[in-house]
C-alpha cells in the first residue's frame, strides 16, 4: 500500500482498529541550489486514532545553530488537528501550540519573556505548515485531486495563512507520483513508486529537500 492510500485510510477511519504503522520515514537533505544548509529527519504514522508526522530539522550553518522540532497530528472523529513546535539556537527559543477544533483554529506562543494566544476561523481542508520543515507537505498527500483542490494553509509561528491548489498529475509510468501546488505555496511535491517521499522543492524560495538514500 502506498503512502497516500495509507493516509486516506486513515483520515477517513477504519472500519476496525489496527495498531499505527509506519507509512514513512527518513532523512531529507535541505539545500538552496546547491548548497546543503540542513538537514531533516521525519517519521509518519498512520492508523485508527489518526495521522501523526514527527519532524526535526536542523541547520548547523546559522549562528547560533538552528534546530526545530515538530509534531502535527489530526484525530478523532471530527478530525481534530493539533501542532507543536519548539525551536532552540537561531533568533530565540520558544515553543508554538497550535489546535483547530470545531472550525476554531487556537494558536499560543511560548517565548522568553512572553506568552500570547490568538483565536481565527479554521478551515476545511486546513494543513498546518512550519517554515523551514518539509515533511509536514505530507500532509497534503490524502487531500489532493487529479483537477486540483483549493487548500488552506497555516503558518503558527507567524499566524500566516495562504490559499492554494493542490494537484495530483497522472502517475508515471515507473508509478511514482508529482503533486503540484499553486497559489499562495508554489512547488512540487514526488513520491516514488512505493508511495515514499523523495523530493519537495519550492521554487519561488530557492529551496529543496532531497531525500537521503541509505
Amino acid at each position: 500500500m502506498n503512502l497516500r492510500a495509507v493516509l486516506i485510510l486513515c483520515l477517513i477511519g477504519l472500519a476496525h482498529p489496527l495498531p499505527a504503522q509506519v507509512a514513512d520515514e527518513g532523512t531529507l537533505v535541505i539545500r538552496v541550489g546547491s548548497r546543503e544548509i540542513g538537514s531533516e529527519t521525519f517519521r509518519v504514522t498512520s492508523g485508527a486514532a489518526g495521522l501523526r508526522i514527527f519532524a526535526k530539522a536542523s541547520y548547523p550553518g546559522s549562528r547560533p545553530p538552528t534546530e526545530l522540532s515538530v509534531t502535527v497530528e489530526r484525530s478523532g472523529p471530527a478530525g481534530e488537528l493539533t501542532f507543536q513546535l519548539e525551536r532552540r539556537g537561531g533568533s530565540g527559543g520558544g515553543q508554538v501550540y497550535a489546535i483547530q477544533k470545531r472550525n476554531r483554529l487556537t494558536i499560543r506562543r511560548v517565548e522568553r519573556g512572553g506568552e500570547q494566544a490568538s483565536e481565527t476561523p479554521g478551515a476545511e481542508p486546513l494543513v498546518l505548515l512550519a517554515d523551514s520543515v518539509f515533511s509536514l507537505y505530507l500532509q497534503i498527500l490524502p487531500l489532493t485531486t487529479e483537477v486540483g483542490r483549493a487548500i488552506t494553509a497555516v503558518v503558527p509561528q507567524g499566524a500566516r495563512r495562504m490559499a492554494f491548489t493542490a494537484q495530483r498529475l497522472p502517475s508515471a509510468t515507473n508509478g511514482s507520483t508529482l503533486i503540484r501546488l499553486s497559489g499562495g505555496v508554489e512547488g512540487e511535491i514526488a513520491l516514488g513508486n512505493r508511495g515514499e517521499l523523495l523530493r519537495i522543492s519550492l521554487p519561488v524560495l530557492g529551496l529543496e529537500a532531497l531525500r537521503k538514500r541509505d
